[in-house]
């Protein structure tokens, strides 16, 4: 298909692809080089048509693009309502044209998506009405992640996500690959990083041999694996169904209509229970501390199936220097990271996970400025402190997280979250409600202000920075605690703060900024801060490391 021919798509009758060159070529592992087995696979570099199962994949996609503008459709829905309830043939009717067009626009996605093979670049052309073509080089792309749909895996069918530094979102995604061809894709790709890297070393590097670069190994190495009752465990400790409660938020009257209504069936009269005319005050509470129990165990179970749900198959292995999750009940994750792409680790510990003896840990890297980056890091959910110390010896064998002594903050911190913002709202708060002729919610107030003292105090007692030659250390949270650690080297950007009314006390705020984000240490001595950011600097001028 001739590219001139599209309206609409500037594209040069030719795409310009970027070649391998020949030094590199020379030294490229006969097992693939020049990609024989690409090429005969996609057709001697022609256009090519990914499988019609990719038809199904496309329809899921403009399902959760309705899905995800559900809350701007909420008005439409809401005026609609009665006349929806009262003439089902329209409701039919609607949800036919909805299905019609969910399936006309993932057939012409499917129509419309060609993707083509060269030497050492990947091209795709896609796009209904707005035409869109993608030229991606192998050698700049970072990230590998494959993942198997359910309605994929019976033809063993995967979609390939090819990622590149600080991307905000995926470059590259090839919709419906057989398996074979995307891990033959994925090794070369694997194998033209370690040519590139392998050529790109100055003269005196230690690794400026003339030996060819080795083949990537075909064992993996596993480093963790997750049982079902270790994702009941995350489920439990970690439980983030209030975003849910959240989003729900605009249909609780209906629920709660729906709710006490089946209540009222099976013989349960909710308002009669809560009523102080026919029920004592004591056996009120009890009804309602069973009712919030019952309550949370709900919220748990629904945070426990989405634990399993995204975890469930959990394995964590290491190949060379690539670090590969696998994961999903439903929709099969393959998620690949290269060690040199490693920005830090974090350790977090929730109050939860502390009784229950576990730990979130996570190996971040680039996040390319995304609203969400969870995809930019790969978790290992609730595993123990033994297991954690393990994975992170692992990827940086000479840390000292376990046994360095934290530094702790200035108490100043205390005195002026306190004096700024919990002592104008403890005396504004309480005085308004008197004013307002509720004594008691005034006193009731207190509650929430000592709880919030609280929080400031336990904030400055977590509060820990440390350091030695190779690695910055941070520990911080509430009841919980987090640590990190990364590599020195890694630094992108230091920031020295120090207001007027720090200066006198000789204290001062500092960032540390790498490209997973950016961590405050406030209230540090003065001598102390200016030591953290020269040391630092200092080991990014000196190292010849890649930051990615």
């Amino acid at each position: 298909m001739n590219n001139s021919n599209e309206p609409g798509v500037a594209i040069p009758s030719e795409p310009r692809t970027e070649q391998m060159p020949e030094e590199m070529s020379e030294h490229l592992p006969e097992k693939v080089s020049g990609i024989s087995e690409l090429e005969h696979a996609d057709g001697q570099g022609q256009w090519q048509r990914v499988s019609p199962i990719a038809i199904l994949y496309f329809a899921v996609a403009v399902l959760r693009f309705f899905i995800g503008q559900f809350v701007y459709l909420i008005p439409p829905f809401i005026l609609l309502f009665n006349r929806i309830k009262d003439n089902p043939g329209f409701a039919a009717g609607l949800l036919s044209g909805l299905l019609l067009l969910i399936v006309v626009s993932a057939i012409l996605k499917f129509y419309y998506f060609q993707y083509r093979l060269s030497a050492g670049t990947v091209e795709i052309r896609s796009g209904v009405i707005s035409k869109k073509y993608l030229n991606l080089p192998f050698n700049r792309i970072q990230n590998i992640k494959l993942e198997q749909p359910i309605f994929y895996r019976p033809a063993d069918y995967v979609c390939l996500q090819l990622d590149t530094a600080g991307s905000v979102q995926q470059e590259a995604r090839l919709v419906a690959l057989s398996r074979p061809f995307a891990e033959t894709l994925k090794k070369h790709i694997l194998v033209v990083h370690e040519l590139t890297a392998t050529v790109a070393k100055p003269a005196d590097s230690d690794n400026s041999d003339d030996t060819k670069p080795a083949v990537v190994a075909e064992t993996e190495q596993l480093l963790n694996q997750r049982s079902v009752r270790d994702l009941i465990i995350h489920g439990i400790s970690n439980n983030r169904i209030w975003l849910f409660l959240g989003l729900a938020a605009p249909f609780y009257n209906q629920l709660a209509d729906q709710i006490l209504g089946f209540l009222l069936q099976v013989g349960i009269d909710l308002p009669a229970l809560f009523d102080p005319a026919q029920q004592s005050w004591m056996v009120i509470g009890l009804y309602a501390l069973s009712l919030t129990m019952f309550i949370m165990l709900l919220l748990t179970l629904f945070s426990v199936f989405g634990s399993v749900l995204s975890f469930y198959g959990y394995t964590l292995h290491k190949k060379q220097d690539n670090y590969i999750r696998r994961s999903g009940l439903l929709t099969r994750h393959e998620v690949s990271m290269r060690l040199s792409r490693l920005q830090r680790v974090a350790m977090k510990r929730d109050w939860l996970d502390m009784l229950l003896g576990r730990v979130n840990l996570s190996f971040e890297q680039i996040n390319g400025q995304q609203q969400f980056a969870t995809e930019q890091k790969i978790m290992v959910p609730s595993v123990t402190p033994g297991e954690a110390s393990a994975l992170l010896s692992n990827a940086y064998p000479d840390n000292q997280l376990s046994s360095i002594d934290f530094n702790s903050i200035s108490r100043r911190f205390i005195w002026r979250n306190v004096v700024l913002f919990w002592l104008p709202a403890a005396i504004i708060g309480p005085v308004s409600l008197w004013l307002q002729q509720q004594p008691q919610l005034a006193a009731l107030s207190v509650i929430p202000l000592a709880f919030w003292a609280l929080l400031i105090v336990m904030r400055w007692y977590r509060y820990g920075y440390a350091q030695d030659d190779t690695y910055y250390y941070l520990r911080r949270g509430y009841f919980g605690v987090d640590y990190y650690c990364f590599a020195k080297y890694k630094l992108q950007q230091v920031q020295y703060k120090q207001s007027w009314l720090m200066r006198r006390p000789g204290l001062c705020t500092i960032k540390l900024i790498t490209a997973s984000g950016a961590l405050e240490i406030p209230f540090v001595k003065e001598a102390d801060g200016r030591a953290l950011l020269e040391q630092g600097l200092l080991q990014m001028q000196r190292s010849k490391k890649a930051w990615m």
